[in-house]
């Protein structure tokens, strides 16, 4: 069995997360600025969640429109629990394909900034849920 039991499981802590993010005035803005709509694609549990500016989170499936440039990221939950316990050498993950990034490289890249103060969220969020960071 993977990190997450399930996919609400994985909503929970990656949408507490983000949503916690987007109430830092600071990080709201710099995503705002970016204009910029992200798709994450999670396997094993499956799930997507979306990131809309200025701000907005949505998990699930949504037939809300794509707000600027899009992005997309795709992969296993157990890679995105360890990128996001800052335990993955990401170069090499998207080298084997372990994450898969589709959309403008410049604005793949500007997104690195972004989620370094995101990921010292990630603990909390795995912490209120019973996830072990290990």
């Amino acid at each position: 069995m993977g990190v997450f039991k399930d996919t609400d499981q994985l909503y929970k802590v990656l949408g507490a997360m983000w949503k916690e993010a987007f109430s830092n005035e600071d990080i709201r803005k710099k995503f705002e600025d970016m204009n910029i709509t992200v798709h994450f694609i999670v396997h094993d549990p499956e799930g997507e969640l979306w990131l809309f500016p200025p701000g907005e989170v949505v998990t699930g499936k949504t037939d809300k429109k794509v707000i600027g440039t899009f992005v997309e990221m795709e992969m296993d939950a157990d890679i995105a629990h360890k990128f996001w316990c800052d335990k993955l050498n990401v170069p090499l993950a998207m080298a084997k394909r372990q994450i898969k990034a589709k959309g403008p490289v410049t604005k793949v890249l500007g997104l690195v900034p972004l989620l370094k103060p995101v990921k010292k969220l990630y603990p909390e969020a795995c912490k209120k849920e019973g996830i072990p960071l290990d």
